[in-house]
């Protein structure tokens, strides 16, 4: 029988997600800005490998009860398809995603999560 021992380390996604659960924020940036902080400072995790957990961590909770997602097999560098829930593929390139973001700009909708680095860039909604 495998049993994992009571103080198994955590991952940083595993803590970033348990950050995000136990709080709340009014907005995207805020709760990446505040995972982020936490994941670097409080368990002296680099500050790109805290980025990743906490994008990760925070679009798995954000999607939970959605039909929708992304079908990793075909996307690539270039192009993420997204599933709707009957399963139709819906195509963003590169390019679209970057208007999408200059549009998002543009509107006041793109914010940037830590002003010193100026990313990761969310958008709110």
């Amino acid at each position: 029988m495998n049993v994992a021992p009571i103080n198994a380390a955590k991952t940083p996604f595993d803590i970033a997600t348990e950050v995000l659960w136990q709080n709340r924020w009014d907005s995207r940036a805020e709760a990446l800005r505040i995972t982020i902080g936490t994941l670097v400072h409080d368990y002296g995790i680099s500050e790109a490998t805290a980025e990743v957990a906490a994008i990760q961590a925070f679009a798995d909770l954000d999607s939970v009860n959605l039909d929708s997602c992304i079908d990793l097999n075909a996307s690539t560098s270039h192009v993420v398809v997204l599933r709707t829930r009957n399963g139709c593929p819906v195509v963003f390139t590169a390019r679209d995603l970057d208007r999408m973001i200059q549009q998002a700009r543009d509107i006041g909708l793109a914010q940037v999560v830590d002003a010193d680095t100026r990313r990761p860039v969310v958008l709110e909604h």
